[in-house]
């Protein structure tokens, strides 16, 4: 069930970690330790050049956290877009649904934009525009294997090239995923600024 927040909102050049954890100890009564998992997700992805790479959909639920790529979140039947859409299907708990951008990252913080979402309908959007993804590309720490979509994947260390380090589902069509992601990311723009202490306050 999502909780009753403004939707459609934005927060710029937010410091993303502190706004997350006056979230999350608003709002998570359970499992707040969910959200030391969520900071190492970002500050890997901080450092990384691709947009698609620092821009995230994060879950703030009464039981824990989820922080999902937003990339996997449209392709259908990655881990992504089962966790995404799972708790608006089997869950009755309240959800809260943001966006994140990262802009850049110091020493000290990580900095971006933040947007609210209306959970429920989002799930709706996702599974109407996702895409079917078509290969999965595997990194190790010393090379990387390309294999169908279809295949199941091993988390176990290859022979050749040792521990997987990361996994990537591509669609058909990547320019087809950038356009998509490309449109979330103007739509997103057109929302509205509000104050995160007031945001922060009511919830």
């Amino acid at each position: 069930m999502a909780s009753r927040i403004k939707s459609n909102t934005k927060f710029s050049n937010v410091d993303i970690l502190d706004f997350m954890k006056k979230v999350v100890e608003k709002h998570t009564r359970y499992y707040q330790s969910d959200f030391e998992i969520d900071k190492e997700t970002l500050r890997r992805a901080a450092v990384k050049q691709e947009h698609q790479e620092k821009t995230f959909i994060w879950l703030c639920r009464t039981h824990g956290t989820w922080c999902l790529l937003e990339r996997n979140v449209f392709l259908k039947d990655t881990s992504e877009y089962i966790t995404f859409n799972y708790y608006a299907e089997q869950s009755t708990e309240s959800v809260l649904a943001f966006v994140i951008e990262i802009t850049s990252d110091t020493q000290d913080s990580i900095t971006g934009n933040m947007y609210t979402l209306d959970y429920a309908a989002h799930c709706n959007h996702v599974r109407s525009v996702s895409l079917y993804p078509e290969s999965v590309s595997m990194q190790y720490e010393h090379g990387y294997r390309t294999q169908s979509a279809d295949d199941r994947i091993s988390g176990y260390p290859d022979m050749e090239y040792g521990k997987l380090q990361s996994v990537q589902y591509q669609p058909h069509s990547q320019e087809e995923l950038t356009m998509l992601l490309w449109k979330e990311q103007q739509e997103r723009r057109n929302f509205k600024e509000e104050n995160q202490n007031k945001f922060i306050a009511n919830l």
